[in-house]
């Protein structure tokens, strides 16, 4: 392949076009799989049928048939899967978390290492391994609201961020072809959906910022944000890349829950 090709396909993939589509443009001007593989750079898109994964059935989960009866809305973009949930925790709930949170903070982390000082500058709680039965009663809720096995998630974690903390821009899915992929997903599997619950209002700052998509959303107690980190095609969709923003007064609590794209039993999680 010549520089020219490599150059339009770096290009692409800086854009935020679908790997998957740029695959396909690739293959039709005669490319081999090994030539469009190196040119993808990490980003050339697993096939479902590599792991035996329907994508397109991880796509679809329960809670894009049930947005309007829950009060949610989709993202109106067709180029992610984006929801906005209003009011999925109650105050009460959102407060008794954030008390469980503050009790058990540490340092948060990145799983490509440090990165560079101030990526990354908030507190994290592993809630999910506290054996709290509350905890464990809001995992179920969340895994029945999206309509995907629990079994398939990670654990929940809380975030906590005080004045100037941030996450700076960054995708939750692990990039393939990596050591990182290789250490995280290599046996749970990709991160498909991210579930997102804002525990309180915060004063001034700590939006979510889609940064592809000049979006950002506000936090509001109890509301949830939650996307697909992944194409229909299984590849990972680098138009969910989101910043943390600096919280400039008050401070922001968020739980979080990254459900994975493989795990035990079936997909589908029993009926709400």
């Amino acid at each position: 392949m010549n520089q020219d090709w490599l150059d339009w396909t770096a290009t692409n993939l800086a854009r935020g076009c679908s790997p998957a589509e740029l695959c396909d443009i690739l293959r039709s001007h005669g490319f081999v799989e090994a030539e469009i593989r190196q040119a993808m750079a990490g980003q050339y898109p697993l096939e479902p049928k590599d792991h035996g994964i329907d994508y397109a059935a991880l796509a679809q989960p329960q809670l894009l048939q049930r947005l309007a009866a829950l009060g949610g809305h989709l993202y109106p973009d067709e180029r992610l899967q984006l929801v906005v949930l209003p009011k999925f925790l109650s105050v009460d709930e959102c407060e008794r978390i954030m008390a469980l949170m503050d009790s058990k903070l540490r340092p948060s982390t990145v799983t490509t290492g440090n990165l560079h000082y101030g990526y990354r500058t908030s507190s994290t709680c592993d809630l999910g391994q506290m054996g709290e039965p509350f905890i464990a009663a809001i995992d179920q809720k969340i895994a029945d609201t999206l309509g995907i096995n629990e079994a398939w998630a990670e654990t929940t974690q809380g975030q906590k961020y005080l004045v100037g903390q941030e996450f700076k821009a960054h995708t939750d899915y692990f990039q393939p072809s990596t050591p990182e992929y290789a250490k995280f997903a290599g046996e749970r599997g990709q991160r498909s959906w991210t579930f997102m619950i804002y525990l309180n209002d915060t004063k001034q700052g700590g939006a979510t910022r889609f940064t592809k998509l000049q979006k950002e959303f506000l936090p509001e107690q109890g509301s949830a944000l939650i996307w697909n980190n992944l194409l229909s095609s299984g590849a990972p969709n680098p138009m969910t890349e989101h910043h943390g923003m600096p919280v400039v007064e008050g401070y922001k609590s968020i739980i979080t829950k990254w459900f994975r794209d493989r795990g035990p039993g079936g997909m589908c999680a029993r009926e709400p």
